[in-house]
C-alpha cells in the first residue's frame, strides 16, 4: 500500500537524483542504504527513516522540514507493518 505523501516524496527524490545523474546505487551509498531501499522509497512503497530524510535534505539542499511536510502524517498502515503469525 502506498501513501500519497510517500508517492510525492518518491517522485521528488527520483527527479533530483536523475538531475544529478546518480544511479539508485550511487544515491544509496551517499545516504547509507541499499539501492533496493532507494527503489522502494522512489516508488512510494516505503516510508523513509528520519536519518534518510536528513541525508536527502542535505544532498539536495532543501530543509528537512520541507521533506517532512511533503510526506505528511503517517497512517497506521505505514507505521505498523503487518506481522505474521507462526
Amino acid at each position: 500500500m502506498t501513501e500519497p505523501g510517500s508517492e510525492k516524496f518518491g517522485k521528488f527524490v527520483e527527479h533530483h537524483r536523475r538531475g544529478k545523474r546518480w544511479s539508485q546505487n550511487q544515491l544509496g551509498k551517499l545516504i547509507g542504504v541499499r539501492s533496493s531501499y532507494v527503489t522502494s522509497v522512489e516508488s512510494g512503497e516505503l516510508w523513509p527513516d528520519d536519518h534518510v530524510l536528513d541525508e536527502i535534505a542535505a544532498l539536495f539542499g532543501v530543509p528537512h522540514e520541507f521533506l517532512y511536510a511533503m510526506l505528511g502524517p503517517k497512517s497506521q498502515a505505514v507505521e505498523q507493518p503487518a506481522r505474521r503469525t507462526l
